[in-house]
Order: structure tokens, then C-alpha cells, then sequence
């Protein structure tokens, strides 16, 4: 099988020199996605196409182009060589005859396809004919009329285009034309920092950039449990392997944000909690970024979100000395859960709940600068410098296989608590008391979720601990958290109160 790859438009208005550099690029990225998927084929092509064929009829190679930046669209096509007689080779043959044996090619593949829709035919020749492109066109129409039922030939706004090129003795019948992302290859662009949280938004920000052909590396902040910082890897690790292989050394850094976010809880007033949080990570993006990246990527859309209102995003990138690209900006919420289902993140991020809200409580919406400020000089600066110095980092290419074992899938569940189970809720102070958990004969803790890892050793080892919130996402993974350290006597708890907030 061959496929024509067609570069993207932006590509081709490029000077001669950023053209033939950016189709080579593309070359060499196709060579790489085939390579990791273990498809041999031979990658031609430098200027306004580039050709791929391959003996092994592989219907991998489709899908891995539909995920290469830089390519507008691409041709499946079959090619047949021609008999061979002498250099005149159409000469030695009637035309009638040398029709016959392009319709004997492309018959079994159109005829059923054609029935009862509109069809026309293209055809395309290069090299010297004793025919015209318009006169096979008009026969093979002819011949498709007779042996088909129903079809009709439509010049314009067809259902069904039969495409054609004869160059030489070789017949290529396009099978399929698919059309795709556009973009730049990556690699044609310089290395950024992509902020990502877990939801819908970062990984589409993240997939934007790669898109636009950056090299992009990866930064996390761990609030509070490495089950979040495994979901997140997961999702990192696929759109890596699917939309950015040629980048072998794209980095995972993990920044441990638990302390921050415990002293946010603490110590700050409630209204700022969600934009301090955010300073305080690009603060720290912009240490890590300082020497090895050109910008840093946020997925805020505009007044999404209280802290992604025009007023806080100005307040929030104060804090950073770095340039900060949001690609969502002016994107509503249904467009990007659709490019996420476009990309396929969107079953990973539907499970996976905006975490930095857990924090929030009637959060401003137009906050001021100074008061900010005031709000977070009561976290000292030592906590932030040393959750950087600290950093985790890792090559996303090999990150997952420590990770092989654990399935995070296989939550138990409890409904109803029984003897010797005790449910801990996790919730923080104040929304306790305005929504208490009731339950009947049931011993209830109250652990806030920022200190569960630390003092779930300190509890009672022959009684099973029941983990409660509101909307089960911390409940989730913590779970999986402490199931990860080797506790057996932890299980995850949802009453069955007909409550609708408690649902993902």
C-alpha cells in the first residue's frame, strides 16, 4: 500500500529554505512514529508531498498519521503496475484496449461502492500517452454506468470520486483521502512548559502546542496523593507516544505541592486560595523554566472558572517572569471536551475532576492585587523554594513501567458501613458543618484530606477505614494512594443519599 501525505498550507507559503526544513522534519517524524509502532516502510519525499509505501497491507499506518502535526491530509493508494511491452508501450494497443485494462483495476473496488449514489472520475496522467486524460475519464464512466445500478455521474458535488494517475506504466488508484490536523511537525518549533492538572483543558492546551510544533515538556503539581500524579502520567504518556515520539526526551517534572496547599487551607482567606495556588505554581514554573524552556502553556479559558476571569489572570501571571501562553483562552467548555474526544483523552478526563476547586470557597472573582499579596505573604516563600529544589524528574518515554502493576480500576466500593468499619471523612472543617455526615451506630473521623497519608498509619490496624467526600474524587485516590502503600483495610464509601453532587 502507498500513501501520498499532503503538508499542511501553513507550510507551503513558507520561504523555499523554511519549506524544504520544515518537510524534512515531517520526513523524519513519520520515520519515527512508524519506527515506535514497529511499521517498515520506506519515507520519500521533500518538497509538497511525501510518499510512503510499505509491502505489509498495515491498517496501523492510518491511524498513525491521523496523529502526526504538520500533515493536511493524506491519500491512500494502491498501485498497479501495467503490462510492459515496448517504451511505446499505449501505442501497441487500441485505446478501447488499453481502457479495458485501467477499468479491470479500479472495477472491483468502485463498483459496489457507486450503487445507487453519484459518482464522477478524475484522472491524472504524467509521461507520454496516446490518450487524454478526458477521454479515459468519459470511457470509464460509461463502463461504470453499465455495470452498476442506479449510479449517476455527477461533475460537481459528487458522492463517490473514482481518482486516478497513471504516470508511466504505473496505475495509482486513490482509495481514500483523509484529511487532518494541519499544524507544524514537531520539533519546528522551540521547547515549552506545559502546566497540567488532569481534566479536560490542560491536555487539550498541551495537545494545542504540540500541534503548533513545540516540543513540549510536562509539569505537575502534587497536591496531595500519588495516585493523582499516576492518573496524570497515563494521560501524559498517551498523547506523548501518539502526537510527539519524535520528541524522545520529553520530560515529567512532579513538583510536591501538599504543604502549599496545606498552609493555603490554614492560613489564607478562602476568597484568594484558588489564585494564590496558582501564583505559587508559576512561580515555581518559572524557576524550572528559567534556562530550558521559551514559554509556559496554562489551559485557562476565559471566565471558565472564578480564577479565570480578565481581573485574576492578570493578578495570577504577575507572578511569573516567564511568558505564558494559553491556547484555550477564547474556547467554550464544548469545544474543548470535542477536540478532547477528537484527540482521545476525553475517557481519561471525564473520570478526573478539576482538583484546584477542592480548595475553593466562594472564590473572588475580582480580586485585587494588594490584598493577594497580603494573603500570601502568610505562606513563607522557603516552602515553595523547597518543594522546587525537590522536584521530581522524569523521561516520559519511560515513566510508566514502574507503574505496570498497580490497576486503578478496581475501586471497592462500600454503600453501607458494617461492624468494625469506620468512615473517615475527608472534607474540610467548614463544609462539614454545613453539611454534616449522618449516619446511625457508625463511628465517624474527621481527617482533612491534606493530612490522611500522614496519619492513617497512627489509626487502629484491625478496624477497616471507610474514605468519605462529597464528589468521591478524593475518596478515589486516596484509595488508591493507600492501597499503593500496602494497606488492606481500606475501602471507599458512598451513601446512597439520592445526591447528585456526589456523582463525577
Amino acid at each position: 500500500m502507498k500513501y501520498i501525505v499532503k503538508i499542511s498550507p501553513e507550510l507551503s507559503i513558507k520561504s523555499r529554505w523554511v519549506r524544504k526544513r520544515a518537510v524534512m522534519t515531517l520526513r523524519n517524524n513519520i520515520k519515527k512514529h512508524l519506527e515506535y509502532n514497529d511499521i517498515k516502510a520506506n519515507v520519500t519525499g521533500n518538497w509538497d508531498r511525501i510518499n510512503i509505501e510499505s509491502r505489509d497491507e498495515n491498517i496501523n499506518i492510518p491511524n498513525i498519521l491521523l496523529k502526526i502535526p504538520g500533515i493536511s491530509n493524506f491519500l491512500e493508494v494502491e498501485t498497479i503496475l501495467l503490462p510492459e511491452t515496448d517504451v511505446e508501450w499505449v501505442e501497441n494497443l487500441t485505446e478501447n484496449e488499453t481502457f479495458d485494462l485501467v477499468y479491470s483495476k479500479i472495477k472491483d473496488y468502485y463498483l459496489d461502492k457507486i450503487e445507487n449514489k453519484t459518482f464522477v472520475v478524475r484522472v491524472k496522467r504524467t509521461g507520454n500517452h496516446s490518450f487524454k486524460s478526458l477521454d479515459l475519464e468519459r470511457y470509464l464512466w460509461w463502463s461504470l454506468l453499465r455495470d452498476t445500478n442506479n449510479a449517476k455521474v455527477k461533475l460537481e458535488w459528487a458522492d463517490i470520486t473514482v481518482k486516478l494517475e497513471i504516470k508511466d506504466r504505473k496505475l495509482h488508484i486513490v482509495k481514500n483521502r483523509v484529511e487532518w490536523i494541519a499544524g507544524y511537525p514537531v520539533w519546528f518549533q522551540d521547547r515549552v512548559l506545559s502546566l497540567i492538572s488532569g481534566w479536560f483543558d490542560s491536555w487539550v492546551s498541551t495537545y494545542s502546542m504540540m500541534k503548533r510544533g513545540c516540543e513540549v515538556d510536562y509539569l505537575f503539581f502534587n497536591l496531595w496523593w500519588s495516585a493523582h500524579e499516576l492518573w496524570v502520567k497515563q494521560v501524559s504518556y498517551y498523547l506523548w507516544k501518539n502526537f510527539s515520539v519524535p520528541y524522545k526526551r520529553a520530560k515529567f517534572i512532579t513538583v510536591n505541592f501538599e504543604e502549599i496547599v496545606k498552609q493555603l487551607v490554614e492560613n489564607t482567606n478562602h476568597k484568594y486560595r484558588g489564585i494564590i495556588l496558582k501564583r505559587f505554581m508559576l512561580k515555581a514554573a518559572s524557576i524550572i523554566s528559567e534556562w530550558s524552556h521559551y514559554a509556559l502553556i496554562k489551559w485557562d479559558s476565559l471566565w471558565q472558572v472564578s480564577s479565570q476571569t480578565l481581573k485574576n489572570i492578570h493578578v495570577i501571571d504577575k507572578a511569573s517572569t516567564n511568558l505564558v501562553f494559553r491556547p484555550l483562552i477564547s474556547y467554550n467548555k464544548q469545544e474543548i471536551v470535542d477536540i478532547s474526544k477528537q484527540i482521545g483523552t476525553y475517557n481519561f478526563a471525564c473520570n478526573m475532576p478539576e482538583y484546584c476547586g477542592v480548595i475553593s470557597d466562594r472564590p473572588s472573582v475580582w480580586a485585587k492585587l494588594e490584598e493577594v499579596l497580603a494573603e500570601e505573604e502568610k505562606i513563607p516563600e522557603e516552602i515553595l523554594f523547597k518543594a522546587v529544589e525537590n522536584k521530581k524528574l522524569e523521561f516520559v518515554k519511560d515513566m510508566m513501567e514502574q507503574y505496570k502493576w498497580i490497576d486503578a480500576t478496581e475501586l471497592d466500593v462500600v454503600f453501607l458501613p458494617w461492624d468494625n468499619e469506620v468512615v473517615i471523612d475527608l472534607r474540610e472543617k467548614s463544609n462539614i458543618v454545613k453539611n454534616p455526615l449522618l449516619l446511625e451506630n457508625v463511628e465517624i473521623l474527621e481527617i482533612p484530606f491534606y493530612d490522611i497519608n500522614h496519619k492513617y498509619s497512627e489509626l487502629d490496624n484491625s478496624k477497616v477505614y471507610l474514605l468519605y467526600c462529597e464528589r468521591w474524587v478524593l475518596s478515589n485516590l486516596h484509595w488508591l494512594y493507600l492501597k499503593e502503600k500496602w494497606y488492606d483495610n481500606v475501602k471507599v464509601f458512598r451513601p446512597i443519599i439520592g445526591d447528585s453532587t456526589c456523582g463525577i
